[in-house]
């Protein structure tokens, strides 16, 4: 949609991060909690395995489930889908942070990761429904920043050691209930637009670029976890991850704010950030403290969990394929375990583990090149475009300059209440012009006006109606 230069994100968008990071952090407050009482239970290397490789696997299953539900029709019944799999999530923590049988505990954890993966696909398609994917990286970005930091804030109360065993459980289930009951009176979780909804269903799936999209995403997380593996020897130590963690919301948040600016300059950021895993591999015999290096790759990190994020909503909007929106963070799973995995089995062969991290670096850093330039390099000449059509649409239906001023907004998103702050003038008055337009574009209400935009910006468009 024709965008508007805000200094700050809209209502609808700042109560969307919300929800991003009140599921975030109630996920990974409970995911750190089986860590640690995998760790408790004299788990050893297996630790590694069973959270870093089976559970990343678990959590790709979930995002896998939302993608063919979404595929298969069912997108309006997100709410419903979230509220189920929010109190099984809560059911299954129970034996997951307090059984005191190391094969129960992982067992009913690794189906809570599956539950994870499935609320993480349903709230990141409640970011895409958002109308314009402009702002998604600075909404997703802040929200995962402020999950970030509220599960930090859960280890304040033991001086930097969170809260575990039934206090975790307490916490758990009272979030979830209180999230469940949200959703019930909430419309984030609701579906789909219409004109989403009428857009995506007979668009034909992106090719070429979509699957060196995936590939890119995949190596990317090769890379990253395989010049360091978060290694649970590091837990069992005394490294408290939620506290080295504190870096990854403060990456998370200039993620977020350089992909609004520039996706092309967040994912330059994001190749930069390969080089990490390198020094992590050159340093990691040194007497560097550990919570050091946790720092350091979790501040670039960021990096990818914004761009393997938005970079999937920017091709779902283009293709109108909403159920591609997962697709990324699923790959991104997938990579993270199998850059574990050959990690682990590598273990302290130093040689064998660098040459296959350049190996991968190499592809992602190719990779991620091309998709920059097939996908952002005519994004200035796309958006001239755009407002080219903006103003053949306003000439052809007569539009005063403040009508103008109410379409963009309109287009964007806004209320009345937010079109009234932003443009000075009372919702009374915003009322009149919004009546204005709709009737000088004969629509009916402003889905229908969305929907004609759209229609005017994308011709192609016609024949997926």
């Amino acid at each position: 949609m024709v965008s508007i230069r805000r200094t700050k994100i809209c209502r609808s968008e700042a109560r969307c991060a919300l929800w991003i990071a009140a599921c975030f952090s109630l996920i990974s407050a409970v995911y750190l909690s089986w860590v640690y009482h995998l760790v408790e239970l004299n788990a050893g290397p297996a630790a590694d395995w069973l959270t870093l490789v089976l559970g990343y696997i678990c959590q790709a299953a979930g995002l896998a489930l939302v993608c063919h539900a979404w595929r298969a029709g069912h997108g309006n019944s997100r709410r419903q889908w979230f509220v189920i799999t929010l109190l099984l999530f809560a059911a299954l923590s129970a034996p997951t942070i307090l059984g005191s049988s190391l094969i129960g505990a992982a067992g009913f954890g690794l189906l809570m990761n599956i539950a994870c993966g499935v609320i993480t696909g349903l709230y990141l398609e409640g970011l895409a429904d958002m109308d314009s994917s402009e702002h998604a990286s600075l909404v997703f970005g802040a929200g995962y920043a402020a999950g970030t930091f509220a599960t930090g804030a859960l280890a304040v109360p033991g001086n930097g050691i969170l809260l575990r065993g039934s206090g975790m459980l307490l916490i758990c289930l009272v979030s979830s209930l209180c999230l469940a009951l949200a959703a019930r009176r909430s419309g984030f979780f609701d579906g789909q637009t219409e004109e989403n909804t009428a857009a995506s269903t007979p668009a034909e799936l992106p090719g070429k670029t979509f699957l060196l999209a995936c590939a890119a995403i995949l190596v990317s997380s090769m890379v990253k976890n395989l010049g360091f593996t978060f290694p649970s020897s590091d837990i069992a130590a005394g490294l408290r991850p939620e506290l080295s963690r504190l870096p990854y919301g403060i990456g998370l948040l200039a993620a977020g704010w350089i992909n609004n600016r520039s996706r092309k300059n967040g994912i330059i950021c994001a190749i930069v950030g390969l080089a990490i895993p390198f020094i992590m591999l050159s340093v990691r015999n040194d007497p560097i403290p550990e919570v050091v290096l946790w720092g350091l790759e979790y501040l670039f990190f960021s990096f990818f969990t914004v761009m393997r994020v938005v970079l999937f909503i920017d091709i779902a909007h283009r293709t109108h394929r909403w159920e591609l929106v997962p697709v990324g963070l699923l790959m991104g799973r997938l990579g993270d375990a199998a850059g574990t995995a050959v990690s682990l089995l590598l273990g302290s062969r130093s040689l064998p583990l660098i040459t296959v991290t350049f190996l991968c670096f190499s592809a992602a850093v190719a990779l991620l090149l091309y998709v920059c330039q097939t996908l952002y390099e005519p994004q200035a000449a796309e958006r001239k475009s755009e407002q080219e059509v903006f103003e053949t649409f306003c000439l052809r239906h007569d539009l005063s300059i403040r009508e103008r001023d109410i379409l963009r907004m309109i287009l964007n998103n806004c209320t009345n209440a937010e079109i009234a702050e932003g443009l000075f003038i009372s919702e009374n008055t915003v009322k009149y012009h919004v009546r204005n337009v709709l009737q000088k574009t004969g629509c009916k209400n402003r889905v229908e006006l969305q929907k004609k935009f759209r229609l005017a910006l994308y011709p192609d468009m016609r024949e997926t109606m």
